[in-house]
């Protein structure tokens, strides 16, 4: 996927006219991308739209009007949209409340090398941004990646696949279903 620029984004003024239909747009796709897993763990899928959608957001929230302070959040997503290969998503440890964070946050320090696609019989797992779990917590938004090759790419086309999370204390799997699989599809060709 080309990088985003620039170019990708509109003025403040101009995106408040839109918003409301962007939104709208944005929320429509982003269900189309997601995989829910169990009633804590939420993956969404990103791609251009998702993030540029994101750009405005922090441009409209943040009142961010200079070239340098657009391009570094720019930079910033350019972070996280895939690359060749790859599938990326944002994972949102969903929990509300202080007794259900201190029960839960370092059970999820573990998703780490426990969070997996399978393809066919083929498991491959969620690469981690670093620096966002410590021995006893773990924050509640993780950036993932997860890395094909061409062949896992072409099989999850068709073969069955599913997300799983393989831990003692939350074991939870979820299908990819047909509007996910499509989506996924699309962010590798």
């Amino acid at each position: 996927m080309n990088p985003l620029a620039l170019s990708d984004v509109i003025p403040i003024a101009e995106y408040e006219k839109q918003r409301e239909k962007r939104r709208k747009q944005a929320m429509e796709l982003r269900n189309r991308r997601r995989a829910q897993l169990g009633d804590k763990v939420t993956l969404e899928f990103e791609n251009r739209d998702t993030l540029i959608y994101q750009v405005q957001e922090m441009m409209r929230a943040e009142q961010l009007q200079s070239l340098d302070a657009i391009n570094e959040e720019l930079e910033t997503y350019n972070d996280l949209l895939p690359r060749a290969g790859e599938l990326s998503a944002t994972l949102f440890i969903q929990i509300t409340n202080d007794a259900e964070l201190r029960k839960w946050l370092p059970i999820f320090t573990k998703l780490d090398g426990n969070l997996y696609l399978q393809v066919g019989k083929d498991k491959l797992l969620a690469e981690f941004e670093p620096g966002r779990t410590e021995e006893n917590r773990t924050a509640a938004v993780h950036y993932i990646k997860f890395v094909l090759s061409a062949a896992q790419a072409k099989m999850l086309r068709t073969a069955p696949a599913k997300f799983v999370i393989d831990l003692k204390d939350y074991p939870a799997e979820t299908p990819v279903g047909d509007n996910l699989r499509k989506e996924l599809v699309s962010d590798l060709t």
